[in-house]
């Protein structure tokens, strides 16, 4: 997998996120239509890039577009 392709991936999954809100790792395959390897890649790349975030919810972990606030 090329970078340019992960660049690609990470953008559909942050579109996903930030339309769709939190979502968990199988709302966001079904969303997105990637398969688990392009979602994970792609989760990886925009936390790397501290674009989302993700929280552990009854077992279930969502993840979420992470949005600075200024208080």
């Amino acid at each position: 997998m090329k970078k340019e392709e992960i660049g690609t991936l990470a953008g559909i999954v942050w579109r996903a996120l930030n339309e769709k809100g939190p979502l968990s790792f199988e709302d966001l395959q079904r969303e997105t239509l990637l398969d688990s390897e392009s979602v994970c890649t792609a989760i990886g790349w925009l936390a790397r890039e501290d674009k989302t975030c993700f929280d552990e919810q009854n077992g279930i972990t969502q993840f979420y577009v992470y949005q600075e606030k200024y208080y």
